[in-house]
């Protein structure tokens, strides 16, 4: 395990960025808080310009975009402390914008206006990564609580208010990503002695480049967001990774800490696909059928001014299917990883970290060379196989090779119907039309074993006549231990059928 953690470690570093372009964006970063500190604005006095997001929190990864790596983001937050009343969101968002026109480099370097944000292009130099600073307009929220702010919103020319709480975030991030002092001074001496002509004593390497396990965690799973979210839609927002992973922190390495996440949100997944409603723990709820991730900020906040993270999927619910599914291949892939030690099993889109045999071709080759491997984890191996035939990771020629002679060597009776099952979705997750043969033996098991909620599921699935009662049963009888949604036969499921029911209260 521990070797392992060492290979992520070095993925994330991979990913993170440089000590020595992290200097770089200090300076630019410092730079444009003294030009916006010196201004005058009609909306407030006493500014405030400090970062938030991913640099403050330690979190950053290198964005992927159009399948390569794209800039560095830095979000930094002008705040006027001051308030002049009264003020209207465009006076405030113009205010800045003014103020970074009016110096001749920014004026260069200065985006369209944004929705929320001014964006300054940074361009990369001598083959280093290029940035870009997106400030955020805000003033003090004068009634709100620590660290409170307005934010403005454009939406088709049209400006509004928002809150946000940055500062508060940070503080909560900051109380559940607690270290010790002993593992502070030994990521700044190692980052001391490989990047020593930075620096002219340890003690001035930045406490922003310390990263911890959830640290760690987090820039993983957002790169394999990325990743996988690059030919697809509805991408989950970090934020809910963030909070949800730091909520379940438990100070462990950083695969424990990722496939706890991946445990905790499947389980519950589980619980509210089979009709029922988790126990609320303000952490991933859903509620009278609405998603609810509460900002752990305004946990002291009556129940309607608490910020809902997953706000957007209550009204689009792509968007909830989209992060499941996520969740799922995350967790598969994090097997695979554990299994070969190959960062090409978590599709990092990086070089290559770690030796050995990949997780598809060791996978394969247990299943070929050990075929009498007890029923039960046969065909749980072989449900792996097909997911990396869906990935597009392992020949369909194999897998159909192993399905096969799992139906020809399982004695008559439940286990062959369950090979046969199997091999039959092979066919039909390659776009293939079941030979009427075929259709028959389903409808044949679908008559003998029509008091198995798997077997009626499943068949029903290849037959294309899957219901949502179905599903409902299938995670009911499995008591939700068995991760039914994890099966690769229910992406031959309409997706209407993988919408969650409003829960029924017990």
């Amino acid at each position: 395990m521990e070797t392992r953690n060492n290979i992520l470690s070095q993925i994330a570093q991979h990913l993170d960025i440089s000590p020595s372009d992290f200097k770089k964006a200090q300076e630019r970063y410092s730079a444009v808080r003294s030009w916006l500190d010196d201004g005058s604005y009609k909306s407030g006095s006493l500014p405030d310009i400090y970062l938030q997001g991913s640099f403050r929190l330690g979190t950053v990864v290198r964005p992927y975009r159009d399948g390569k790596d794209a800039d560095f983001d830095i979000d930094q937050v002008c705040e006027l402390k001051q308030r002049h009343e009264p003020i209207l969101p465009q006076t405030l968002k113009h205010d800045i914008g003014d103020r970074l026109n009016a110096n001749i480099t920014y004026r260069r370097m200065l985006d369209d206006e944004g929705r929320r944000c001014w964006t300054l292009q940074y361009a990369s130099e001598e083959g280093n990564p290029g940035f870009h600073i997106d400030v955020l307009p805000a003033v003090i929220n004068i009634n709100g609580r620590f660290g409170e702010i307005d934010i403005t919103d454009k939406e088709s020319q049209t400006y509004s208010w928002s809150s946000s709480n940055p500062k508060g975030y940070y503080r909560w991030f900051k109380s559940k990503n607690a270290f010790s002092d002993d593992f502070d001074r030994e990521q700044r001496e190692s980052i001391f002695e490989s990047h020593a002509n930075l620096y002219r004593d340890v003690s001035e390497v930045p406490k922003q480049l310390i990263r911890s396990s959830l640290q760690r965690s987090i820039q993983i799973m957002k790169r394999h967001r990325d990743i996988y979210f690059t030919d697809r839609d509805h991408k989950p927002i970090s934020i809910i990774i963030t909070t949800i992973c730091s909520h379940l922190y438990k100070g462990e390495g950083i695969i424990e800490t990722i496939k706890r996440f991946a445990y905790y949100i499947i389980k519950r997944h589980n619980i509210i696909m089979g009709g029922s409603d988790p126990k609320p723990d303000s952490i991933l709820d859903y509620i009278d059928g609405n998603w609810i991730i509460p900002n752990p900020v305004d946990q002291d906040k009556p129940k309607d001014e608490v910020e809902n993270f997953s706000d957007k999927w209550n009204q689009e619910p792509k968007l909830s299917m989209a992060f499941f599914e996520w969740i799922y291949q995350l967790s598969r892939d994090m097997r695979g990883f554990e299994l070969s030690g190959l960062s090409d099993d978590l599709s990092m889109r990086i070089k290559s970290f770690g030796d050995g045999s990949s997780y598809p071709n060791i996978l394969a080759h247990t299943l070929r060379e050990h075929p009498n491997v007890e029923a039960i984890n046969f065909t749980s191996q072989l449900l792996d196989l097909i997911h990396l035939g869906i990935e597009g990771k392992l020949d369909w020629k194999i897998i159909e090779e192993i399905a096969t002679r799992n139906v020809k060597e399982f004695p008559e009776g439940e286990n062959r119907d369950i090979a046969r099952v199997n091999y039959y979705q092979t066919i039909r997750h390659q776009g293939l039309i079941l030979p009427y043969v075929a259709k028959q033996n389903i409808r044949r098991i679908l008559e003998e074993r029509a008091y198995k909620p798997n077997f009626v599921f499943c068949g029903n699935l290849l037959l294309g006549t899957a219901t949502r009662k179905m599903l409902q049963d299938i995670i009911r009888n499995d008591n939700y231990e068995n991760d039914v949604m994890a099966w690769p036969i229910v992406r031959l499921g309409k997706p209407e059928l993988f919408v969650p029911p409003t829960p029924t209260r017990v």
